[in-house]
């Protein structure tokens, strides 16, 4: 059955509670016939904590008579945007869970980087503002680091890894290390190249809101690293980082040892004189198939492989074309400079 289009008396009742709160409907943005409803942008200067400017849009959507959904943009003057987004019955409730939620939740800033996220509250949160600040849940990040962008997607469904991707807006990447990342600890898996970026699995613990504040963590940690490590030489990242890279090196070979070990121990077995009655060897020969089925019971699969012993970098730049990064702004990003 198609939703007739909103008529004129719908729409005022609709932005009542958003009119008794100053904002107001941009009837040229809106599509009554979508049931869509847009409303005029409102602008946040520039904090002076260094917060960048932000512009903020509110849409309320109607599919249905009885389901809203309201929804937060916020736009950085680089490009960047974050949403923020629940559902409901009632619009009215729907803009007091939003308006719960500073702005500047959404949108995170350090020296060298900004970080734009993408979150859903629960629609069963009541207004207020530490049951909605509890509820936020994030989907996606994308933070700018100099002219790298750096993007984070959280699956909804728990236990499966979230994925980095890093990529720039012209073909600039230049070599980089497989334990870039992995060398910040067990959670963060090697990089691969893939086409014109690079991509890395994060995982992520916890469930719901717990799972979420960890993403958040590890992808601000993750942004810190990559600002700290591109504002120095690539021959200074060995330097820094060898005791950790040999440890991902040993983490990377666990499942060779794993294997070499199974096969050496099965191999042995008819010189260790068990007998055929003997529970431990029912227990060696068994174990392939077991470990196999235990191999496919993971959210990753585990890579049999030789990891590459960690070598000092003899590459001049991080990026084939050096990018500045400036550890000492926090806005917009830096500027590419040729060598």
């Amino acid at each position: 059955m198609v939703t007739p289009p909103l008529t004129h008396h719908e729409i005022l009742a609709l932005v009542a509670p958003f009119t008794a709160r100053g904002r107001h409907v941009d009837l040229a943005a809106s599509d009554r016939a979508e049931r869509r409803l847009v409303f005029k942008r409102i602008h946040h200067a520039e904090q002076a904590d260094g917060s960048p400017e932000l512009r903020e849009t509110l849409v309320l959507e109607n599919a249905s008579a009885k389901d809203f959904r309201l929804t937060r943009r916020l736009s950085l003057p680089m490009g960047l945007e974050a949403t923020l987004h629940t559902e409901g019955r009632d619009p009215g409730e729907l803009l007091a869970r939003i308006e719960a939620i500073p702005l500047r939740r959404q949108i995170r800033w350090q020296p060298g980087f900004v970080i734009a996220e993408h979150h859903r509250l629960d629609a069963s949160t009541p207004a207020g503002r530490d049951a909605a600040a509890t509820a936020m849940i994030l989907t996606h990040a994308t933070a700018q680091i100099g002219a790298l962008t750096v993007e984070l997607k959280l699956p909804a469904l728990g236990g499966i890894p979230a994925e980095l991707e890093l990529k720039m807006a012209t073909e600039r990447l230049a070599w980089w290390p497989e334990d870039l990342l992995a060398v910040l600890g067990w959670s963060w898996a090697r990089l691969i190249r893939a086409g014109g970026a690079w991509k890395c699995s994060l995982r992520v613990r916890g469930k719901s809101e717990a799972r979420s504040r960890d993403a958040e963590q590890k992808f601000e940690r993750t942004a810190e690293h990559l600002v700290q490590t591109f504002a120095a030489p690539p021959q200074r990242f060995h330097e820094r980082w060898a005791s950790r890279r040999w440890g991902v090196t040993v983490r990377r070979a666990i499942p060779l040892v794993v294997t070499v070990a199974l096969i050496g121990t099965a191999a042995a077995v008819p010189s260790m004189g068990l007998s055929e009655d003997s529970l431990w060897r029912m227990v060696v020969f068994q174990s392939p198939p077991l470990l196999l089925v235990l191999v496919f019971c993971f959210r990753e699969l585990p890579q049999i492989e030789i990891p590459p012993w960690p070598r000092g970098l003899t590459q001049p730049h991080w990026f084939t074309t050096p990018v500045t990064v400036d550890t000492d702004q926090t806005a917009a990003p830096s500027s590419a400079t040729t060598p």
